[in-house]
């Protein structure tokens, strides 16, 4: 069997198994969170929530629904459904054809040259064969090709820049879809690199604690400092029209560079500082709730409950013994394997820069 047509197969036996009863329940929240009012404008729209709720959510076994079902395969079958984690989303741009069924297409997102077919042949990429068009969807691999997953949305050439338009933002918001390119996260890591410097050079720590009206200001002199240390090589500084970070004047936060993380905020750091220096006072409510944030929100880095656990290990453990009723906890022993635990995502791979390059 032609391994696109084997793709094919088990693209449609994986779409089948998620939508089975089993998921119905998680797959309808994830549905409500990106569609609360309930109106799914296409088919398109609806294929974005499912193949993100099949390649990228995971269930409460900690497995996606796609690793899930290869499980149920072996041989060549689950060896192409693994390869499958490996599933980008684009804006690609049709270069020319390749061969009868597919084209050569530029991602604008990361960069890169795919060479894209559908298994359904020429039929099912017959939109995309014009050269200027672009595709706004998802692929996934198929041996030395890519195969397209799931309804994507097609611009002809003389409409391209709304699609087009759409680059940046992406970009900005999903840097782990910029970095699948190496010359990219090189880039990011040696710029990341060079801000960390100039961090602590303005601010002689990676760790700072400022009222949250000066975050938005800490930052630009953060980005002015950067900029005329690489040599003003534009011209004078003006400051760039971006948005704010959007910090409460009296939420207190901790700025920190952390060398292998990059730049992270954190509300309620002086809470935190706090609880950590008097571990009795975990017993109220608002501590306990600011630290249980720190620890369960796997949006919130593991940087900060390292760096206050470290000054004091002893109290640190104090802290968790309460929060968790556990009295044997010790950090030095066990706080590892709690960030693991509530974090898993933050351990999954190497952290990827928070500087992008676009």
């Amino acid at each position: 069997m032609d391994l696109m047509e084997l793709a094919g197969g088990l693209k449609g036996e994986l779409v089948q198994f998620a939508l089975s009863p089993r998921f119905g329940r998680d797959l309808e929240k994830a549905i409500s969170a990106i569609f609360p009012d309930g109106v799914i404008n296409d088919e398109a729209d609806l294929s974005v929530v499912l193949e993100s709720f099949i390649f990228t959510r995971r269930q409460r076994s900690g497995q996606t629904v796609l690793e899930i079902f290869a499980e149920r395969s072996s041989g060549e079958s689950r060896a192409l459904l693994l390869s499958w984690s490996d599933y980008v989303i684009g804006v690609f741009e049709s270069k020319e054809p390749y061969g009868t069924d597919g084209v050569v297409a530029f991602n604008h997102i990361d960069e890169l040259t795919y060479r894209i077919r559908s298994n359904m042949g020429a039929e099912g990429i017959e939109y995309f064969l014009v050269p200027g068009t672009v595709m706004i969807g998802a692929v996934v691999p198929v041996g030395d090709d890519w195969m397209i997953s799931g309804t994507p949305r097609a611009f002809p050439s003389e409409d391209a820049h709304a699609a087009l338009a759409s680059v940046r933002e992406l970009q900005l918001t999903n840097p782990k879809m910029v970095f699948r390119n190496p010359a990219k996260l090189a880039q990011a890591r040696e710029m990341q690199a060079h801000q960390h410097e100039s961090f602590l050079d303005l601010y002689g720590n990676d760790l700072i604690v400022v009222p949250g009206s000066e975050v938005d200001g800490k930052i630009m002199a953060l980005y002015r400092h950067n900029y005329e240390r690489a040599g003003s090589k534009s011209g004078p500084w003006t400051d760039p029209d971006l948005p704010g970070f959007g910090f409460d004047s009296d939420d207190v936060t901790a700025i920190i560079f952390d060398k292998e993380d990059g730049l992270g905020f954190y509300r309620e750091f002086d809470v935190m500082q706090e609880v950590f220096a008097k571990p009795e006072m975990i017993v109220r409510r608002r501590y306990r709730d600011v630290v249980t944030s720190y620890l369960r929100d796997e949006n919130v880095s593991p940087v900060p409950l390292r760096r206050l656990a470290a000054e004091d290990p002893d109290k640190a453990s104090q802290v968790f013994r309460k929060l968790l009723k556990k009295p044997n906890f010790s950090w030095e022993r066990d706080g590892e394997a709690l960030l693991r635990k509530h974090k898993p995502g933050w351990f999954a791979s190497p952290p990827l820069p928070t500087v992008i390059p676009v």
